[in-house]
């Protein structure tokens, strides 16, 4: 019976490890600029602040760093490289394709823009 619970417990944490893409996913990112219809915003005092966390435990906190976080879960289709934050206050859900992802630069596009919005996040 022992045995049986190893196993069980064992195949329950590899079920559970993150993705190459995700652990990619998981750490502290500021953004750098952001792009919408060939115009480039680049990160001024107002968004010089924002932050946005992503835990290997599939939380997240993003916003103002320290005052104005809020906090929610995380979900991400490796398929479709859909990243999806689930705010925990309002339970609105933020669609974001993952255009690219490497150890320090992160580029999501805003799936809920009528015209293409990619930001542009680098690592903390």
């Amino acid at each position: 019976m022992l045995l049986f619970l190893c196993s069980a417990a064992s195949i329950a944490s590899a079920q559970s490890a993150l993705s190459v893409l995700e652990n990619r996913l998981c750490k502290t990112w500021k953004i750098e600029r952001i792009e919408q219809g060939g115009k480039i915003t680049t990160a001024d005092k107002s968004l010089n602040d924002f932050v946005m966390i992503i835990n290997a435990d599939h939380t997240v906190r993003q916003g103002m760093y320290p005052d104005a976080m809020i906090t929610g879960k995380w979900s991400f289709d490796e398929t479709s490289m859909m990243f999806v934050i689930k705010d925990d206050t309002t339970e609105q859900e933020y669609h974001m394709k993952v255009n690219s992802v490497t150890t320090d630069e992160l580029i999501l596009q805003d799936t809920s823009s009528i015209s293409a919005v990619f930001i542009h996040y680098h690592a903390k």
